[in-house]
């Protein structure tokens, strides 16, 4: 075993060791202090977040990290089982169900692995990969702002608002966003070379869209839907210029006024589930282009009108399932563009439009609507598939492909109508990551 090796394994195992040694400690001090649950829980999450901010400093190689936050998976798990007495008390005193600190491990390896910058901003805009700040502010963004959401909401909420496993503050979403705001423009002035103007307006829609992703969450999500999705808003916004940012936190404000108006009169469930879907939705389209909303929104309009033709018989939380499988098939193409360095725009298309059928099938009585659901979701892919890569015989050769594969997810729709099934929509987002994947190397050049 060389000396290199020997180091990289002496830093990963030291960064686990200070991980049990973290939660060993808070577990013991709640005990001993008899810690408000939520405040032992804030403090595991501080400590973890302030040394993974230092991760680009301590580690060279995105294996490492990788293998650092696989073994903090496996110490997390033990301190929700067998160790939970001596590691899980700082985390697992809360009365509310969270996977928070195993998507936070998932999150930091991604972050680190991609930290380079995404490649259609650095080429789009002529610059270099901006740095640090890609992986720094949404660890740091993570770490203070959501404890600041936390205990401010937890002890002086007043204006409360219904998610799926409990309630949240307008008073904790509000000190998330100016928490946001100071560090970003802190972080913006200190590790890039863009203007002072620019840092501003930055600052501003990284914190607002930051404390939208973090009302929106639940169940822990936030430590994943934070740190990834400002990765991917910075990464396309930070070379944008002052009068392009301008218009856009314009927009970004006039679009959250219009949510805010829609929403006011909802049922909570109902707004919660316009607020992640707004979220979602402004989220595909900056991180690639307006035109690709075009079929995720077929596949989420596809649900809302057999909930209104149907009026079926659903699980718990049935609607903000299908949200998380949106999401994760998005972040799953974002992530392999990044990586092959290529555009997967048309297997993007084509599995929300086999998601599309697939959830008509599903909700369908007869074969005959599943069909007629199949064309239309056909159709929305082809406008990028086919129409607008000038009709090339390769374009044609995938579009044909595309319609077998959205027949097939149809049929897995239509499979998963005869089971009682309590999340289908994981099921079926599987099928059509897959579906996607396997016939993305036909896409046109």
């Amino acid at each position: 075993m060389n000396e290199a090796l020997l180091l990289s394994a002496g830093k990963i195992a030291g960064s686990v060791i200070l991980l049990a040694g973290v939660l060993w400690s808070v577990s013991r001090l709640a005990k001993l202090a008899r810690l408000d649950p939520e405040v032992g829980r804030k403090l595991v999450h501080i400590s973890l977040g302030l040394y993974c901010l230092t991760f680009p400093y301590v580690f060279d190689e995105p294996w490492e990290v990788g293998a650092t936050c696989a073994l903090a998976l496996l110490v997390f798990v033990a301190a929700r089982g067998v160790a939970r007495q001596s590691l899980g008390g700082g985390l697992h005193a809360v009365a509310r169900k969270s996977y928070g600190e195993l998507l936070f491990a998932v999150a930091v390896a991604l972050l680190f692995w991609l930290k380079d910058g995404h490649f259609i901003s650095t080429t789009m805009h002529q610059k270099a990969p901006p740095g640090d700040i890609l992986y720094i502010l949404p660890i740091l963004v993570l770490t203070l702002c959501d404890a600041a959401s936390a205990l401010v909401g937890s002890r002086y909420g007043r204006r409360m608002f219904d998610v799926e496993d409990g309630k949240k503050s307008l008073e904790g979403v509000v000190a998330f966003a100016m928490t946001a705001w100071l560090l970003s423009l802190i972080a913006f002035l200190m590790l890039t070379d863009i203007g002072r103007g620019e840092a501003v307006l930055l600052a501003f829609i990284t914190a607002v869209f930051g404390a939208l992703l973090e009302a929106a969450s639940w169940r822990g999500l936030d430590n994943l839907f934070i740190p990834l999705g400002l990765y991917f808003l910075l990464s396309n916004l930070l070379y944008m210029g002052a009068a392009g940012l301008a218009a856009l936190a314009t927009m970004f404000l006039l679009l959250l006024i219009a949510l805010l108006v829609v929403a006011r009169h909802r049922p909570g469930e109902e707004r919660h589930f316009l607020a992640v879907g707004s979220t979602l939705f402004f989220c595909i389209a900056i991180f690639a282009e307006p035109t690709s909303v075009v079929t995720p929104a077929v596949a989420v309009a596809t649900y809302i009108a057999a909930l209104r033709i149907r009026k079926p018989d659903r699980p718990p939380h049935d609607a903000l399932n299908l949200l998380v499988v949106v999401t994760a098939i998005a972040l799953l193409y974002f992530v392999v563009s990044h990586v092959a360095r290529m555009d997967t725009i048309h297997g993007f298309n084509l599995s929300f439009a086999g998601l599309a059928a697939g959830i008509a099938a599903r909700f369908a009585r007869s074969v005959w609507p599943a069909a007629v659901a199949v064309v239309i979701a056909w159709g929305a892919m082809s406008i990028r598939t086919y129409w607008a890569e000038a009709q090339s015989e390769q374009a044609l050769l995938f579009t044909l492909v595309g319609l077998f594969g959205i027949v097939g997810i149809a049929l897995v729709g239509w499979f998963l109508r005869r089971r009682d099934y309590d999340r289908p929509w994981l099921v079926l987002g599987g099928v059509c990551m897959f579906v996607g994947l396997i016939v993305l190397p036909l896409s046109p050049p």
